[in-house]
């Protein structure tokens, strides 16, 4: 039986097309894409995630 997923991807430097074709040639059906959030940053080098995995509490 077919299921539908819901995954949060996060990406620096690439638009909502961009992500979508990505998928779509890895043979993902796209249903939807949304935008939640959006920052600038001053250098690409200072993009950090602002919490680890093991600090949400998964291993």
């Amino acid at each position: 039986m077919a299921t539908h997923n819901n995954f949060l991807v996060k990406v620096s430097d690439a638009t909502m097309p961009q992500v979508r074709k990505a998928l779509q040639e890895a043979g993902i059906e796209v249903r939807s894409i949304l935008s939640m959030h959006k920052e600038e940053i001053e250098e690409a080098g200072d993009a950090q995630e602002t919490g680890s995995v093991k600090e949400a509490g998964v291993e």
